[in-house]
């Protein structure tokens, strides 16, 4: 169903969802859709009335597929408790006195709260220091600029440097790599020139990079020592380990192992998700509570992910609520904070049309079989043909990159399963209709994905779908790439979604061939 969200009178969003059962689904919603919170009433354009605004008590009370909806905020009324002027009512100070309002109660407060928000940044923010390291670096700065004096750091000074500068490189990642912890000490003397060390290189920063180092692995001991689940699962003994087996992230996970919600213990969090299982098995599904609960218990399910490392089918078995197509795109949307599905349609198509080009290209060699029938079988297409785009520039990954497994298998509805996902690690099952005769390319009626033998997931329409949800759900039971399709699935990750920086050589050729068609 599509709507028109009225937030206020400069905030006017669009929204497409599924027709929503109750009010109390789409105000939940709307609340995670839209980012707001607080007491509000919703409003809508009643077309028996000239599209006047009236309250809505039913939903059965709205249009047919599409509506306009205005947010009505309720005033929260409540004593002056700091000495500030009063300013004016508006829109937007009753949406931040209803937040405030919320954010205090215990009901409202984030499960998140202990997690990352935002990837690493292009441009590292060196935060602020005490307000007398401050004046320090602003007057060697200033003589720096005057005079050319050099300044010589104080220990007291560097450590509390090293300390803030720490804590925001943990806000990020845990474990960061060579080259960013460069970025940082690169962006720390560019804006503080004073503090470059004349003795070191040109950048003037690898003394600051060297110590920096040094700091992330002492302050990690400190999160250790203070319970941090992100260390603690890390602490082994000398003997008989290895950097290998080093539980961290590897793909760029932005909250790869989360500690608990504060006020909830493991024993809480153990009750929330038993009330998933049987949430799962009613016959009327909400998603929202689902959700809801899936959102409190992202923690321990980490942890038993992260730590234990059980088979898929074992987490299917007590995580029931995973295998939704809605939840593996809030929980990679709780792991990376970035929305899987509309990054990746977005992205795809802005390379479609250079990818199809690379591939006519490669086609035209001849020694490309595969592409020349696959982008035989696009030209063919009359209908829907952004849909069969999509499918065939991701079909045609492995063979461009020169890989030689296949993400994807087809079989007949007649045939039985166990034979054809028996010894599949990970992929995609493609059944199509054995009976409609619809020329040399059958019709799909199924399409699911499977991992370690089991299909996990169906009835998920096209291809395109299938391998979001299969690359969501390597991402939500922390699966390894297929060594077979790692440069595929790499693409995947950091063309078409943008999760990390670092490509080995052919994906930056990829990319850069990408950048000139």
């Amino acid at each position: 169903m599509l709507f028109r969200v009225i937030l206020s009178p400069d905030n006017i969003r669009k929204l497409s969802i599924p027709t929503p059962s109750s009010i109390e689904e789409l105000s939940a919603v709307l609340c995670e859709k839209m980012q707001i919170m607080g007491n509000f009433v919703i409003q809508y354009e009643d077309p028996d009335f000239n599209n006047e605004l009236c309250t809505l008590h039913d939903i059965t009370e709205l249009p047919k597929d599409k509506a306009t909806l205005r947010i009505h905020w309720e005033v929260v009324v409540s004593p002056v408790v700091d000495d500030v002027h009063v300013s004016d009512f508006t829109v937007d100070t009753a949406s931040m006195t209803s937040t405030q309002s919320s954010a205090l109660s215990p009901q409202s407060v984030s499960p998140l709260s202990t997690s990352r928000s935002e990837q690493w940044p292009s441009m590292f923010p060196v935060p602020s220091f005490s307000y007398d390291v401050e004046l320090r670096l602003k007057k060697a700065n200033e003589d720096l600029q005057a005079n050319g004096t050099a300044l010589i750091v104080p220990r007291d000074m560097k450590m509390h440097i090293l300390e803030k500068l720490a804590e925001t490189v943990y806000s990020y990642k845990a474990y960061p790599k060579d080259s960013e912890i460069e970025k940082v000490a690169s962006a720390l003397v560019e804006k503080h020139p004073s503090l470059k060390d004349p003795g070191s290189d040109t950048s003037g920063c690898e003394a600051w990079k060297v110590s920096l180092k040094f700091k992330m692995a002492n302050y990690r001991q400190k999160l250790r020592n203070a319970g941090c689940s992100e260390m603690i699962v890390n602490t082994h003994s000398r003997q008989g380990s290895s950097r290998g087996s080093l539980k961290r992230p590897r793909r760029s996970e932005l909250n790869f192992l989360p500690d608990h919600p504060v006020g909830l213990d493991e024993e809480e969090l153990e009750k929330e998700r038993s009330l998933v299982e049987k949430e799962v098995k009613k016959r009327n599904l909400s998603l929202t509570i689902l959700n809801a609960k899936m959102e409190t218990t992202f923690s321990l399910r980490r942890k038993e992910i992260v730590q234990d490392q059980p088979l898929v089918s074992t987490i299917k078995q007590r995580w029931p609520g995973l295998f939704f197509e809605e939840e593996v795109c809030a929980e990679f949307f709780r792991i990376n904070r970035i929305d899987l599905k509309s990054t990746f349609l977005t992205s795809l198509d802005n390379h479609t049309q250079g990818l199809l080009k690379m591939y006519r290209a490669k086609a035209r060699q001849g020694r490309w079989n595969n592409l020349d029938e696959l982008l035989e079988q696009l030209d063919a297409q009359t209908t829907d043909l952004t849909t069969h785009r999509r499918s065939a520039v991701l079909r045609g990954l492995p063979l461009y990159l020169r890989e030689t497994a296949s993400i994807s298998k087809t079989i007949k509805d007649t045939e039985a399963l166990g034979p054809h996902t028996k010894a599949m690690k990970m992929g995609i099952l493609e059944v199509t209709d054995s009976f409609t005769n619809s020329g040399p390319y059958p019709a799909v009626v199924n399409v699911a994905v499977v991992l370690e033998e089991e299909v996990v997931m169906d009835n998920l329409g096209d291809f395109t779908n299938a391998l979001m949800m299969l690359f969501g759900l390597l991402y939500a039971v922390n699966m390894e790439y297929p060594k077979d399709l790692r440069y595929t699935f790499e693409a995947v990750q950091k063309i078409f979604l943008n999760l990390g920086k670092e490509c080995t050589a052919r994906i930056q050729s990829l990319k850069n061939k990408l950048l000139q068609v």
